[in-house]
């Protein structure tokens, strides 16, 4: 869920509430910028629904050589055409094209930056009178988490790729992350009181001034504690790329990860809190969320004294995601993707939160210990 709404930079200001920030072009533009700057006849377009953004995916007339991109990739690219906010901070698109390049080279499976006519890997276009950021990438082929069938393999492979993702990013660095602040950071999840009337349902909205209190309180006070770096930030189900543990085999292991927009310099224990939170989601089942944070843990080891403020961690990013998402939807009331958490995460917040929130801890233990014991990896 990438560059979404209402965000806060070092050196920008919030975006006023009720903002349309989203491009406004057709595919027919589109497809122009894709032969203008990048020398792509396009044979087959195709959009990809986005919070904010323009995301297109293109096949290229191989018949026709292109000037541009002289190693044609087969399996196409990604044109993304970046919200009118976050066009502003070139200097971060920058740096995470950085982390994309440095990934690839650690091995990790990720998109992978085309530079355009001018030799760059983005240019500010104006469309519509308004600039843009465009950028292109490669394609990468294959499924995605909530595309296949779900295993308790799949949920502990998760969180080993992830870790192995934290693993390399651990020694990756770039000043631009700093000052660099969103309100889809954790860190910044208290920012979503100024949307709760987008909440009609008084009972939910107690809830989530229940898990602020606690989240500031119990987590927040003690952030300069925790170990920090850049992470992912957005480790969802949607970005996770899966394919079969063996040829033909009905069984599904994660093999990279997309969507970068939300890297950020924060504590650890948040990314692990917010791919728990997104797989539970995609499970439905609290329990799941052991399974990951034990695969996680078997690659990068997180201190046993800050693995306590996960389940808080995890019900601050349930919160931040609906609450935003209903935000959101009253601005674009046609984009559905911004609800894709709404119709689970009500009942599963209020599980944890209302039902299970002492014992989480331990069924997510329990959890771990059965997969470790039963597992035939």
């Amino acid at each position: 869920m990438d560059n979404k709404t209402v965000q806060k930079n070092g050196d920008s200001e919030i975006i006023p509430v009720g903002s349309d920030i989203k491009p406004k072009l057709t595919i027919s533009e589109a497809e122009k910028l894709a032969e203008r700057l990048y020398g792509i006849v396009v044979k087959d377009i195709k959009e990809i629904i986005a919070y904010d953004d323009r995301n297109f995916i293109i096949q290229e007339d191989k018949i026709i050589k292109n000037p541009i991109i002289t190693n044609n990739w087969p399996h196409g690219y990604v044109l993304k055409i970046v919200n009118a906010h976050d066009s502003k901070k070139t200097s971060l698109f920058e740096a995470q094209n950085e982390a994309l390049i440095y990934l690839r080279n650690q091995k990790i499976e990720c998109p992978n930056p085309v530079a355009n006519v001018y030799g760059k890997y983005f240019s500010v276009e104006k469309l519509n009178g308004v600039d843009h950021i465009v950028r292109l990438l490669e394609f990468i082929p294959g499924k995605i988490f909530n595309q296949v069938p779900k295993s308790n393999y799949l949920f502990f492979s998760s969180g080993e790729y992830l870790a192995k993702v934290d693993r390399a990013l651990k020694t990756f660095h770039n000043e631009v992350y700093l000052t660099h602040r969103t309100n889809w950071m954790l860190q910044e999840m208290p920012q979503i009181k100024d949307f709760l009337h987008a909440l009609p349902d008084h009972g939910r909205k107690q809830i989530v001034e229940e898990v602020i209190e606690k989240f500031e309180t119990k987590v927040l006070a003690h952030i300069d504690d925790f170990d920090k770096q850049i992470i992912h930030g957005d480790y969802n189900e949607q970005n996770i790329l899966v394919g079969p543990v063996r040829p033909n085999s009905d069984e599904y292991k994660v093999t990279g990860v997309i969507d970068f927009g939300d890297t950020s310099l924060s504590p650890v224990i948040f990314e692990l809190a917010i791919a728990m939170t997104y797989i539970i989601l995609d499970a439905n089942d609290l329990a799941a969320g052991g399974i990951v944070m034990a695969g996680y843990t078997s690659i990068k080891p997180i201190p046993k004294e800050d693995l306590k403020f996960i389940k808080t961690c995890v019900a601050a990013r349930l919160c931040q995601s609906l609450v935003m998402g209903a935000y959101t939807y009253t601005i674009q009331p046609t984009n559905d993707y911004v609800l894709v958490t709404q119709k689970k995460g009500w009942p599963i917040l209020e599980e944890l939160w209302k039902e299970k929130f002492e014992e989480i801890d331990e069924i997510w233990e329990t959890a771990a210990d059965n997969y470790l014991k039963q597992s035939t990896k």
